[in-house]
């Protein structure tokens, strides 16, 4: 799926068309290994066993890790389809659900992209996460930067929900609270405008209703 020319994951999807897999082709498996391997992360950060039983675990670790790296993708990349036409980028830091360094984000309310070519209209996208141990700054509240790459997913996922495209140039972030670890969060986005090739948006994290995280963000789309 390499692109020649540096290009947003929405572009690329365009340009590859039909050529992209299903989601449902994705196995079972691909997404318990993801799953486990959160949990094992979690674990990893709160563990105080002894040294002997980190030294095994570490070798039992070394071998599994060996087992995954005997067959890589080429990059860190993978675009596929829904049967409803949405783009979903499987591998991505943000939300990718292959990969285990991605916060858990559970959609609750992400529209289709319209067709491309469309004239971009006002959308909000809406979705949960519960934060865990590994993304923690401060005691029991979520790390600053983690928040802020939610929010550039979340307002990412919006601007392509509108019929906007592009790549993130700039973002505000103002922390107006503290983001507790371990309890269900809310995370909202929405598109706001544009101008020429400039896409705007906004969004907001909220802990048991109150607003503790907001976000702005210029995107300005790939020159066609």
């Amino acid at each position: 799926m390499t692109a020649e020319r540096p290009v947003s994951a929405a572009r690329l999807a365009e340009e590859l068309g039909d050529r992209l897999p299903r989601a449902d082709s994705i196995p079972r498996s691909s997404f318990d290994l993801v799953a486990e391997a959160r949990r094992f992360v979690e674990a990893v950060v709160m563990s105080d066993v002894d040294d002997a039983e980190r030294a095994a675990i570490t070798a039992a670790l070394a071998t599994l890790t060996a087992r995954l790296n005997t067959d890589r993708r080429p990059e860190a990349l993978y675009l596929v389809r829904h049967p409803d036409g949405r783009v979903e980028s499987l591998l991505n830091a943000g939300s990718g659900r292959l990969n285990p360094q991605s916060a858990p984000i559970e959609w609750l309310h992400r529209p289709t992209e319209p067709p491309p070519g469309t004239e971009p209209s006002p959308v909000e996208v809406t979705a949960r996460c519960t934060y865990t141990a590994q993304h923690a700054g401060s005691p029991g509240r979520v790390y600053g930067g983690v928040l802020a790459l939610t929010l550039d997913e979340a307002l990412g996922i919006a601007l392509r929900a509108a019929g906007a495209g592009g790549m993130t140039v700039s973002m505000t972030v103002s922390l107006k609270a503290g983001t507790p670890v371990g309890v269900p969060i809310d995370i909202s986005a929405r598109y706001t405008g544009h101008e020429g090739r400039k896409s705007y948006a906004s969004g907001e994290i909220r802990a048991n209703g109150v607003v503790t995280t907001e976000a702005t963000a210029i995107f300005v789309s790939e020159r066609r």
